[in-house]
């Protein structure tokens, strides 16, 4: 590990990295005074680093994990501070189980949507390790996703090999995103459809989908996924919104389809499937 000046969101960290998974760096002083998150003193020609999307977990990330699940409960069924015994599944593997699976699993531990679907996380004792990498999330019997041991980042199996993309999610981002679609396909209700407007054509989703936040309607900024933004009522809907630039859309669940027409009449430039 590394330990130095970093970006994430855009701000400036101090901090341990790895080196390895640098892709560039700029200036310390070129950020503006409230971006710089750290009291650590840095001089003109001090630099931080910019990271593969596709990195391992950063103590600011891990702190937005941890608010991000907080959120998630008040929208779907996810558990409430349970304390798991996490020593059997580290005998097995013999090592640490990393830090943000043991935040994700103690969210969803005991709530069986999300070890029951064709597409599932592993329950703790069916966790494994193979080629290096601690496996967790199957669809039916084949392998997805896991964690690589040596690097910290999220690996995908594919044509029966694993491999790790630099532009890849990270492993807790892929992590919150599953959990995230599966409370969503477990709604009573569900709905899909195509955005209009500024909804395609934006830069930003998230940031023009601020616009539509209110007492209601909020949301989940922590997730930090470009192109993605995820909106949530306390009342149980899940939206998911995606945008490219050129095309966009939107995919829901809810407890009541009165509430997904709100939602859609809020937005306004939607068009249900």
């Amino acid at each position: 590990m590394q330990q130095g000046f970093y970006v994430y969101r855009n701000n400036i960290y101090y901090g341990n990295y790895r080196e390895e998974q640098v892709s560039g760096n700029q200036k310390v002083s070129i950020s503006r005074p409230e971006c710089i998150l750290t009291d650590r003193q840095f001089n003109e020609e001090d630099q931080a680093v910019r990271l593969w999307e596709n990195h391992s977990l950063l103590e600011p990330e891990y702190t937005d994990l941890q608010a991000m699940i907080l959120k998630m409960r008040s929208f779907m069924n996810l558990g409430m501070e349970e304390d798991v015994d996490f020593s059997a599944v580290e005998e097995k593997l013999e090592i640490p189980f990393p830090a943000e699976l043991k935040l994700v699993y103690t969210a969803i531990h005991n709530q069986g949507e999300y070890f029951a679907g064709v597409e599932h996380f592993l329950p703790l004792d069916d966790i494994y390790i193979e080629q290096g990498i601690i496996v967790f999330f199957k669809k039916k019997r084949a392998p997805i996703a896991g964690y690589d041991i040596e690097s910290g980042c999220l690996a995908h199996y594919y044509k029966r090999e694993w491999g790790i993309e630099k532009s890849d999610f990270c492993c807790y981002q892929f992590c919150v995103g599953r959990m995230l679609t599966i409370a969503l396909e477990n709604k009573p209700v569900i709905k899909k459809g195509r955005c209009k407007g500024r909804f395609v054509t934006t830069l930003d989703i998230e940031r023009e989908l601020e616009n539509f936040c209110n007492e209601k309607y909020h949301l989940l900024s922590e997730f930090n996924v470009y192109g993605i933004a995820v909106m949530y009522s306390d009342e149980g809907l899940i939206a998911w919104i995606r945008s490219n630039g050129f095309y966009a859309d939107i995919h829901a669940g809810a407890i009541d389809e009165a509430h997904l027409e709100v939602i859609g009449k809020h937005l306004d430039q939607i068009t249900w499937h």
